[in-house]
């Protein structure tokens, strides 16, 4: 239990420090909007696929292309 809280500060700053990277790029908004719903796809892929197991890991691949996607649609261009 006790390695489970700072994993999950490291999950949420390393979410932190990936959104401010999307925010300061000079892409745009549609194309990480579109990576965003690229890796939720893939990651919907895997966790539907029932012979691999990889202990919930796909669950965030799904959650970084929300992250991704939110990112894409809240930058101003």
């Amino acid at each position: 239990m006790f390695a489970l809280i700072p994993l999950l500060l490291l999950l949420i700053l390393a979410f932190l420090l990936l959104f401010i990277f999307i925010k300061r790029n000079k892409v745009s908004g549609i194309k990480f909007m579109l990576l965003g719903i690229s890796i939720i796809l893939i990651g919907g892929f895997i966790a539907v696929d029932e012979d691999l197991n990889l202990w919930g890991s796909e669950y965030l691949i799904v959650f970084t292309g929300l992250i991704f996607s939110i990112a894409g649609f809240s930058k101003n261009s």
